[in-house]
C-alpha cells in the first residue's frame, strides 16, 4: 500500500470555499472509492475556519488537501482523474505517513467533519540543509518540541518521497496538526499558554527556533483546513 497527497486549488471566482468544500464531499467519497483509494480524508479551507486568516502562510495557498491510500500509485490515473474534475487544478505526492500523536475518528464521526481543524503545512529544507538531516532533524527534534509547545492534539507528518504531477511544487514534507477551535484567533490557546503571558513568549520562541533550524521559513505554506475522514 502506498498513501498519496494531493493539494487542491479553486481558481473558480464564483465558487465560495464552502461551495468547493461541498463539492469534494460530494464528488470524491464515491468515485475514489470506485477507484480504489482507501483511508480518504478530505481538508479544505471554509467558512469554519475563517476565524484563522491570520494562520495562513505561504504564496501557493492550496485550498485542499485530499489524501488516500492505493495499492500501488502506478494505478492512479482513474483516482487522479476524480480529483481534476473536481478543482482547477492540482499537485500530487507520494508519501511517507506517520503519526507521532494520533487521534481516532469520532464514533458515528465517518464523513463528518472531525473536531478542532488541521492545520496543512507545507514546508522544504533550509538552504544549507541536506535531505537526511532535514528529515532526522524534523523526526528526532522538531515533533517533541511541536507537540510540547503547542496545543495541538494530532500530528500526521507526511514525508514527501517524490512528486507524481508536472509542476508540483518542490515540497519536502506534509504536515497535519489537529488544534482546537480557539487556536484560530488566540495565539495563547495555539501555544498551550492561555492566560500565561511568559509561557506563550517561550513557546513562540521555543518553536520559531526549532522551525529555522531546518525549514525554510520563506517557504513555508501553512493553512486552516476543516477535515472529513472517511474511515
Amino acid at each position: 500500500m502506498e498513501k498519496l497527497a494531493y493539494l487542491l486549488w479553486n481558481d473558480d471566482p464564483t465558487l465560495s470555499a464552502d461551495g468547493f468544500r461541498d463539492r469534494l464531499l460530494a464528488a470524491l467519497p464515491g468515485a475514489l472509492a470506485d477507484a480504489e483509494a482507501t483511508q480518504l480524508k478530505v481538508s479544505v479551507t471554509d467558512s469554519d475556519v475563517d476565524r484563522g486568516e491570520g494562520l495562513h502562510l505561504g504564496a501557493h495557498r492550496p485550498d485542499a488537501l485530499v489524501t488516500f491510500w492505493l495499492e500501488c500509485c502506478q494505478d492512479r490515473a482513474p483516482a487522479e482523474a476524480v480529483l481534476g474534475s473536481a478543482c482547477d487544478r492540482l499537485a500530487g505526492y507520494l508519501v511517507v505517513e506517520s503519526h507521532p500523536l494520533r487521534t481516532s475518528t469520532p464514533e458515528g464521526g465517518v464523513g463528518k467533519r472531525m473536531p478542532g481543524f488541521s492545520l496543512v503545512g507545507c514546508i522544504e529544507p533550509k538552504p544549507g540543509v541536506d535531505p537526511h538531516t532535514f528529515v532526522t532533524t524534523w523526526e528526532q527534534v522538531h515533533r517533541d518540541v511541536a507537540i510540547a509547545v503547542q496545543s495541538t492534539f494530532s500530528y500526521v507528518r507526511n514525508e514527501v518521497v517524490r512528486p507524481l504531477t508536472d509542476g508540483a511544487p518542490p515540497w519536502g514534507g506534509i504536515v497535519e496538526e489537529g488544534f482546537p477551535l480557539a487556536a484560530l484567533e488566540d495565539p495563547q490557546a495555539f501555544y498551550d499558554a492561555v492566560g500565561d503571558d511568559a509561557k506563550y513568549r517561550d513557546h513562540l520562541e521555543q518553536m520559531v527556533e526549532s522551525c529555522d533550524a531546518f525549514l525554510d521559513m520563506q517557504k513555508v505554506d501553512s493553512h486552516p483546513m476543516s477535515e472529513y475522514r472517511f474511515y
